[in-house]
């Protein structure tokens, strides 16, 4: 697999099949999410209780928009609308994946949320 590819099992699977979209993930991955004020998470199994605890239910579509791979990196932008406790969720990302022997080994996620949430 190229490093598209890879970058694409992990986001295609997340919340469809979970031990396909982590079994391209380094054991020791550091994901982040910037601006949400919370530290890097370190490690595939720590990211897993992480959404297991606080992702959405369920991932009712995601469009990639653009999908860019130069080197070791991959950047995937797009929206995904999710449902959590029963509410829709429409997001907006821009993902920068860094991919190494063929595991991503760190993530950095930007993520808007978008205004029709708030109706």
């Amino acid at each position: 697999m190229d490093n598209k590819q890879i970058a694409g099992q992990f986001f295609n699977n997340l919340f469809a099949d979970n031990d396909k979209a982590y079994e391209v993930l380094a054991d020791d991955v550091r994901v982040n999410w910037p601006g949400f004020g919370m530290d890097t998470l370190v490690g595939r199994e720590r990211l897993r209780e992480f959404m297991d605890r606080g992702g959405p239910d369920k991932v009712l579509g995601m469009e990639i928009r653009t999908l860019v791979a130069e080197d070791d990196t991959v950047v995937a932008a797009g929206n995904i609308r999710t449902e959590r406790a029963g509410k829709v969720e429409q997001s907006h990302f821009a993902d920068i994946y860094t991919v190494h022997d063929g595991k991503i080994t760190s993530l950095e996620s930007y993520m808007v949320f978008d205004k029709s949430n708030d109706n």
